[in-house]
């Protein structure tokens, strides 16, 4: 499988929350970067490594966003580099304020991932955070 296939076959099956793809191809050594680099407004933010890490940030992740739509719109590979540009949709739940209605949020998200041997061994992800604290308002 070449990278941009691993790449829009597990990012296809995380829209539909099926996180099984992304754990099966992590490196048991991956290291997981967000585009929030520290932990701050949002909960994920950080470096996590290996696949404690690697479920750790899944589970940071899952708790307050919904994926409905994670879509492709460029995904361009050098030798083990893989970055992808993607359309995003997603539900934000914020459980602190008492909101039982998640607010939508749309964004743009850049993937880079190192892959070898069909394994991600390096993600790191771009993404307007600005716009995304204020869409969640």
């Amino acid at each position: 499988m070449t990278p941009e296939t691993l790449m829009r076959s597990v990012v296809s099956a995380f829209a539909k929350g099926d996180l099984r793809p992304l754990v099966a191809a992590a490196d048991a050594n991956i290291v997981w970067k967000s585009g929030a680099t520290k932990k701050g407004p949002f909960r994920f933010g950080g470096t996590y490594e290996k696949t404690p890490g690697l479920l750790e940030v899944l589970l940071e992740i899952s708790t307050r966003y919904t994926f409905r739509r994670f879509e492709p719109k460029e995904i361009v590979c050098s030798g083990e580099l893989v970055f992808g540009l993607f359309d995003v949709e997603l539900d934000y739940r914020n459980s602190a304020d008492g909101r039982l209605e998640p607010k939508p949020v749309a964004t743009e998200f850049v993937l880079r991932w190192r892959v070898r041997d069909n394994k991600i061994l390096e993600h790191q992800a771009f993404f307007d955070t600005a716009s995304m604290l204020v869409q969640q308002g």
